[in-house]
């Protein structure tokens, strides 16, 4: 795992901590755990992500990833679980005739947090103790 990730005209670490559930919160990721792993990794691929981590419980997962600033949080949750969604869904048609009939495999909803290298009190003594040039 690489601290910072370097492009044209900039020097990035964008690190995402997310959870999700199927919907209605059925236990039935044990089932297709597998299949999350290999789409959430082919989702990282196509997109460029690195995934620090997953966890999978039976109703819920735990993506770190980490990614270039230009995708949003809300673009990557997307990317990962409209991707992944559709072809559980394929997949496992006994899990869709059991579970989700509605359509749709996740949750709409999900958690992300941000992490960095530097804590937020670092960042607010540096910006407090640099001496800034005057406009």
């Amino acid at each position: 795992m690489e601290e910072y990730r370097s492009h044209a005209h900039l020097v990035s670490s964008c690190k995402y901590h997310f959870v999700w559930c199927p919907k209605y919160r059925h236990p039935v990721l044990g089932v297709v755990e597998d299949d999350v792993r290999e789409l959430f990794g082919e989702t990282a691929d196509h997109f460029g992500h690195e995934i620090l981590a997953l966890e999978i419980a039976d109703d819920h997962v735990h993506l770190f990833v980490q990614c270039d600033p230009k995708h949003s949080p809300a673009d990557i949750a997307r990317q990962f679980k409209s991707y992944s969604g559709k072809h559980l869904l394929e997949r496992n048609p006994e899990i869709r005739e059991s579970y989700f009939w509605g359509g749709g495999f996740w949750k709409v909803g999900y958690y992300v947090g941000t992490t960095g290298a530097v804590s937020e009190e670092v960042v607010e003594r540096y910006i407090e103790e640099t001496e800034h040039a005057p406009e």
